[in-house]
């Protein structure tokens, strides 16, 4: 007959067992190993989680979601609001950029250069758009901008100009050429003052190329900040036949409550940005954009 204590050393003992085998096996497993295992289960354990709350019926009205979002208490702040001059009638030189990178890097550099004019008081010639990339778009400023609109509402900020002028050199008419400058990425002001300044004083004009980021966006000048708001979200308007193509794609949207997203100038390298690489091949991927592009 079996002793009650038999019984319960063999059960824990059992246990002490498997514990220490436990012990034994991670204490052989490399930390990375073990540290993959948890990563794992965390991972597995989230999508579960997202998974279910994607099936969950999301109950939301149509006209809601056109609606303009609560400000929460924020206001514009494109108007200067405090002294804020005219530009001098005579500038210290020209400028002229070459904004470089995709439609919204394009966008952030004509701000910097309107606020780069301001700084050096200088006269902004129409900036460039790059034309020479991947998608080969030969669109400029005046294909896309509203070039009248643009000019007329930064009038009181910088002088602009569509060209550089033409100069009188040895009895013979000359375009007037500007000097090439690459500028640091994310630049201070005090380049532009200095730097900048000195070369567009020696030559007349300066060509800053290439021009993404190459301001820096953290300024400690409120009124400069208030310009860049004022260019990005007054001065620069498409295009009357582009805004009528872009409001009946809206319209359509609010009427029939679906939604789609575009992107104007695809490139290949997004597709990896896209997430699109976890479930399908490049070769794949370019080859479906094509079929429907």
């Amino acid at each position: 007959m079996r002793r009650a204590g038999d019984a319960l050393r063999r059960r824990y003992g059992n246990r002490r067992q498997l514990s220490v085998g436990f012990k034994g096996l991670f204490g052989r497993l490399p930390v990375a190993v073990i540290f993959l295992l948890i990563c794992t289960v965390s991972l597995f354990a989230s999508l579960k989680g997202n998974n279910s709350s994607l099936n969950r019926p999301q109950d939301f009205r149509v006209d809601e979601f056109w609606d303009i979002a609560a400000s929460g208490g924020w206001r514009p702040s494109s108007a200067p609001r405090s002294n804020w001059p005219s530009p001098p009638v005579r500038s210290n030189g020209f400028l002229r950029v070459r904004c470089n990178g995709g439609l919204n890097q394009q966008r952030s550099a004509i701000c910097n250069a309107v606020l780069a004019a301001r700084i050096m008081n200088a006269t902004l010639v129409l900036p460039e758009l790059d034309a020479n990339s991947f998608w080969h778009d030969d669109s400029g400023f005046q294909g896309i901008y509203d070039v009248e609109h643009f000019i007329k509402s930064l009038r009181y900020d910088v002088h602009i100009v569509e060209k550089l002028p033409e100069i009188q050199k040895n009895g013979n008419t000359k375009k007037m050429k500007a000097y090439q400058v690459r500028p640091p990425r994310d630049a201070p002001i005090s380049w532009y003052t200095t730097v900048a300044f000195e070369k567009m004083k020696e030559h007349g004009a300066i060509y800053l190329t290439p021009f993404s980021h190459r301001l820096a966006e953290e300024i400690d000048n409120h009124e400069y900040q208030r310009l860049r708001c004022r260019v990005n979200y007054h001065a620069l308007r498409f295009k009357p036949h582009i805004m009528h193509l872009s409001n009946s794609i809206i319209n359509q949207l609010r009427a029939q409550g679906h939604f789609m997203a575009i992107h104007l100038r695809f490139e290949m390298d997004m597709l990896a940005f896209a997430g699109y690489v976890h479930t399908l091949t490049l070769f794949s991927c370019i080859q479906g954009y094509n079929s429907i592009g």
